[in-house]
């Protein structure tokens, strides 16, 4: 059988929701997949994402701007008077600190010993993002794709993007002409705001026909859902929250 090649983004920590999706499209050691950023925050699993990537060699992700938001905290070790901080919070990252203290095993060990166990997470973390690119090129089918977290700036060519840019274009991008002889294929923005109504199915641009836009809302939206698209048939795959998650349980920190 052929290597598929799979698309998703914005898994917001909902480490469930994804292995579900795993399973689903029984995905293989020999297909790829490319995740278009913001593992992190508002879920509650955001390291065991981080962990089913790092052990498996056929998942990239592309940074989003959670990713760097959170490197940003990190890099000035969760000062909570900065700017990267305090934006950081705003934006759900509470539940990923929480995270990593509990796997740090914070209440469990001598302050001296998590100083050193916590030093040598948050550099480890620093530096995987780092690695991260802001957007990956790929061909399937003679088709060329653009795979990237939030969008580009449409007055400038892709290689003139800033890491911001790539994080965190929205209007700007998805209401203009992207890129000549080349498909985007985004996340960020959740396509219930690209459709103009609560629909999170994939958004395909009606006027350029130059985008796709894949973000489910999974991370913001008690309806949300991850939307996989199979770049070989242009296939998707979808899994709703609330497949996942019980009525009562709590897993969005908006």
């Amino acid at each position: 059988m052929a290597k598929k090649v799979y698309i998703i983004s914005d898994l917001h920590g909902h480490y469930q929701v994804f292995m579900k999706l795993l399973e689903k499209i029984q995905f293989r050691d020999e297909d790829d997949m490319y995740i278009l950023g913001d593992v992190c925050d508002r879920g509650p699993q955001s390291l065991d994402i981080y962990f089913e990537i790092f052990k498996r060699k056929n998942i990239q992700l592309i940074k989003g701007n959670h990713e760097i938001m959170m490197r940003e905290s990190l890099l000035k070790d969760n000062d909570t008077t900065t700017n990267q901080f305090r934006m950081w919070i705003e934006n759900g990252g509470r539940k990923t600190i929480d995270n990593y203290h509990q796997y740090l095993n914070k209440k469990n060990i001598s302050e001296e010993e998590y100083k050193q166990v916590r030093a040598t997470f948050l550099a480890d973390m620093i530096r995987f993002v780092n690695d991260c690119p802001s957007f990956i090129e790929v061909m399937m089918n003679k088709k060329k794709y653009v795979l990237i977290h939030a969008g580009i700036n449409p007055e400038k060519g892709l290689y003139d993007q800033t890491e911001e840019e790539c994080a965190w274009m929205r209007e700007y991008f998805y209401m203009s002409k992207g890129l000549d002889g080349k498909t985007i294929i985004f996340g960020h923005t959740p396509t219930c705001f690209l459709h103009g109504e609560q629909i999170f199915d994939i958004w395909e641009d009606p006027i350029f026909h130059d985008k796709i836009g894949i973000d489910g809302g999974l991370g913001s939206f008690e309806g949300g859902q991850i939307n996989c698209l199979c770049l070989n048939n242009m296939s998707i795959t979808t899994i709703k929250k609330s497949e996942v998650y019980s009525k009562n349980e709590n897993v969005t920190d908006h």
